[in-house]
Parts: C-alpha cells; sequence; structure tokens
C-alpha cells in the first residue's frame, strides 16, 4: 500500500511570534530571567511540532521572517538578532531579513512572506503551508495562494499557528482563509531555545 506524504513549508513571523507570546506569558515587569520577555523559542523545534501533529506531513522547508534595527537603533537587539540569524542560516532556514524603522515598525517582512507564499504556491512547492503568525493582513496573500491552487487544479492546506490561551487579551482568530491552531504555553515551553543569543 502507498503512501502520500504531504510536503510543508513553514514560514514563521518572527517578530508576531515573539510579542504575542511575549504578551500573553511574560510576567509583569522587565525580568530579563523569564523566557518570554525576549525571543527564546528554538525555530527548527517549533516547526517540527508544528508540522508533526497531523500524521504524513513532511517538513520541507523552514523560512524566518524578521525585522532588524541598525546598530545606532539599538545595538542590543542587532547584536541578539544578527547571533541568531547567522544560526538558522547555518542549519538551512531560509532568513529573510527585513528594517525596522525609528518608530519601530517593520518594512518589508509582511510583503516578504506574503510574496514568498505565492510564488511557493505557483510553483507547487507544498501541500501544506503552516504560517506562524496571527496577523490578519496575511489574509489577501491567503485567498491568492488557495486561488492559484485551485486554478491550478490541485488541493492545498494553509494554516496560521499562533500563541493563545483561554482568558488572554488577545483574539483566538488566525490569518482569514486558513486553519487557526494554537500553540499553547507547554508546547512553546518544549521549544525552548538555550542557547541565549544576547550575550554571544
Amino acid at each position: 500500500m502507498s503512501t502520500t506524504t504531504a510536503n510543508t513549508i513553514v514560514l514563521v513571523d518572527g517578530q508576531n511570534l515573539y510579542h504575542l507570546a511575549k504578551g500573553i506569558w511574560a510576567p509583569p515587569g522587565r525580568s530579563i530571567s523569564s523566557p518570554y520577555t525576549w525571543p527564546s523559542y528554538d525555530v527548527e523545534k517549533l516547526a517540527e511540532n508544528i508540522v508533526s501533529r497531523i500524521p504524513g506531513r513532511s517538513l520541507k522547508q523552514i523560512r524566518f521572517y524578521t525585522g532588524v534595527p541598525r546598530p545606532e537603533q539599538s545595538k542590543f537587539w542587532h547584536g541578539f538578532w544578527s547571533n541568531k540569524l547567522r544560526y538558522l542560516k547555518s542549519v538551512g532556514v531560509y532568513v529573510y531579513t527585513g528594517r525596522i524603522n525609528p518608530g519601530g515598525q517593520e518594512k518589508g517582512v509582511d510583503v516578504s512572506l506574503a510574496t514568498d507564499l505565492i510564488r511557493l504556491t505557483y510553483e507547487k512547492q507544498y501541500e501544506v503551508a503552516i504560517i506562524v503568525s496571527q496577523d490578519w493582513d496575511f489574509g489577501p496573500a491567503a485567498a491568492m495562494a488557495l486561488q492559484i491552487a485551485k486554478d491550478q487544479k490541485r488541493w492545498i492546506t494553509l494554516e496560521s499557528a499562533f500563541p493563545w490561551q483561554p482568558g488572554c487579551k488577545y483574539s483566538p482568530r488566525g490569518i482569514p482563509g486558513t486553519k487557526w491552531t494554537h500553540i499553547d504555553r507547554d508546547t512553546y515551553d518544549a521549544c525552548y531555545d538555550p542557547t541565549d543569543y544576547r550575550f554571544l
């Protein structure tokens, strides 16, 4: 008996994941000892965990997107992200580095992720795409990807996975047009990265 493997890609919105986890689980104050007050997640472990929830899926590629401030904006965060992204590239994770403007907003990150999702759909690179983000701005890209697949006469699954727990201040709704998958605290904790890129 033959089995069908669903090629799966995971696209991680690094800042969205970090800020959601921090907003839900970080203790009051500015304690640097809490793993929720900085991006302490292991990208590979988290991607593998989410993909393995449904049998028959095979993790084909991890893509990571984040804005990085210039050294003059924040030497601390520039150093952190430079170290973490260097490691991710070394283990084969695709990395897109956008800018962060003086007001703290990312530039280029959402557009790059959305464009890649559409391109990879057109190229038939996956059967399942999981966007690790709750950013509803990705809704139009998800809708376009689904339409492209329909025109190609093939079936794809789009999911959005993001931290959430009952009673938190955030909506349980994910990206429009996708299946919503919640990342609970136990899952997030199990994907902790022991390497502290803040102080390398």
